[in-house]
């Protein structure tokens, strides 16, 4: 019997091709939306962003065998029953690594440069000449994690000629990190901090770790990115900071609820700058995502082990 493969994510008609043209031995169905499946009977492998996948939809699709996310994150999923049911769950990890580099450079040259005050100038039609820009040059960026994005963060800081700080769990080198402290001594790190990023996954242990007594551990004046998850930040005392320049400005990216409230105060605040989730877009990214999937299906039909990306279940990343 060959392996049922579901979709739940909009799929071009190209890509649908070359993927049954790839693996003409394995029985392709392809959805837009889960809402749209009627049945789950006989779906042995299900490709999808991972938070619509809930345990009702477990117990229909008995068959299932492994779960394919097409993002990096997997905290939506019951683990639980995939646990239980002994199901391989692999994500798209690592894809992410360029985009959200290039969004955190944007966003340190957007508040070095002091891009904000020139558009406002300009929206002023003002000749404005009294603000004078910085650099990055001898700043420290501390990056709370070393994964691949935080990697290419530091990679391309350096380039720049910033210092980069990552703290990860036990405090192991990483390159190219200037230097690695462990979870238990970030506060060495947050110091030193001129930019603070965070690009944790979410877990029991990240959340809410973001909270007032972290943020006054950084430099006075220092800059916040959120690319990692919005659980970990607690909003209300982030804004705390931010009123009374602790932090001088917060870039967010990610937040406790999305989409963002449109009464949330952190769209007013002067010192917030705000994008809806989308420092991993990219027009590569499907691309990307479906030549992890592509190898990892090799890897299954053929019945052989050592997938990329393959998730912890019970660390739940």
């Amino acid at each position: 019997m060959s392996e049922q493969v579901l979709f739940v994510v909009n799929q071009t008609v190209e890509r649908q091709h070359e993927l049954k043209k790839t693996y003409q031995q394995v029985h392709f169905e392809f959805y837009s939306s889960i809402k749209e499946v009627t049945s789950f009977a006989d779906t042995t492998v299900l490709v999808t962003f991972g938070e619509d996948v809930t345990p009702t939809i477990l117990e229909q699709a008995k068959d299932l065998k492994w779960i394919h996310v097409l993002s990096a994150g997997v905290e939506h999923l019951p683990f639980e029953q995939i646990l239980n049911r002994d199901i391989l769950v692999t994500n798209s990890r690592g894809i992410h690594a360029t985009p959200m580099s290039e969004h955190a450079m944007w966003m340190m040259l957007d508040y070095v440069k002091r891009a904000q005050d020139y558009r406002q100038a300009q929206a002023e039609r003002a000749w404005v000449r009294s603000q004078k820009p910085s650099e990055l040059t001898d700043l420290t960026v501390v990056l709370l994690g070393t994964g691949a994005i935080a990697s290419k963060i530091s990679e391309r800081a350096a380039v720049f000629g910033m210092k980069t700080i990552g703290v990860n769990t036990d405090g192991r080198p990483v390159h190219p990190f200037d230097d690695v402290v462990s979870m238990r001594e970030w506060e060495l790190a947050l110091k030193q901090a001129d930019f603070l990023i965070n690009v944790l996954p979410a877990t029991e242990q990240t959340k809410k770790i973001l909270n007032e007594d972290a943020f006054r551990l950084v430099k006075q004046g220092a800059v916040f990115i959120n690319l990692g998850r919005g659980n970990a930040v607690v909003e209300h005392e982030l804004i705390r900071v931010l009123d009374n320049k602790h932090i001088d400005h917060a870039y967010l990216d990610v937040f406790n609820e999305e989409p963002l409230s449109s009464d949330s105060p952190l769209w007013g605040h002067h010192s917030v700058t705000i994008t809806p989730h989308i420092s991993a877009s990219t027009s590569f990214y499907m691309e990307r995502a479906l030549k992890i999937f592509n190898e990892n299906l090799s890897l299954f039909i053929e019945g052989k082990e050592n997938f990329i990306n393959e998730v912890h279940s019970k660390k739940g990343y």
